[in-house]
């Protein structure tokens, strides 16, 4: 089974623009964020670009912070695998 890519994102890069977009919603730094989060803003902005994986465990905490209801995250993520035609055909 191979991974089709039919976007030019990876997970990592939707889920970071996803998060950027939310944030400038709420007009907040990567620094609030962060401190909310209890990481660097650093940390922050590599998620925002997706160059780090974002744990389940920060998921949560960022769910929080973005004032994100869970239903909500687990709906970006399935909003993601259809998009690309689910993960692996």
């Amino acid at each position: 089974m191979q991974l089709q890519k039919v976007t030019n994102l990876n997970y990592d890069q939707f889920i970071g623009r996803k998060i950027y977009k939310r944030r400038k919603q709420l007009k907040l730094t990567q620094m609030e964020v962060a401190k909310v989060m209890g990481i660097t803003f650093q940390q922050v902005q590599k998620y925002e670009k997706g160059v780090n994986i974002i744990s389940n465990k920060k998921l949560r905490s960022l769910s929080a912070a973005l004032k994100i209801p869970k239903i909500k995250i687990g709906f970006c993520v399935y909003k993601y695998n259809k998009k690309i035609g689910g993960l692996y055909e």
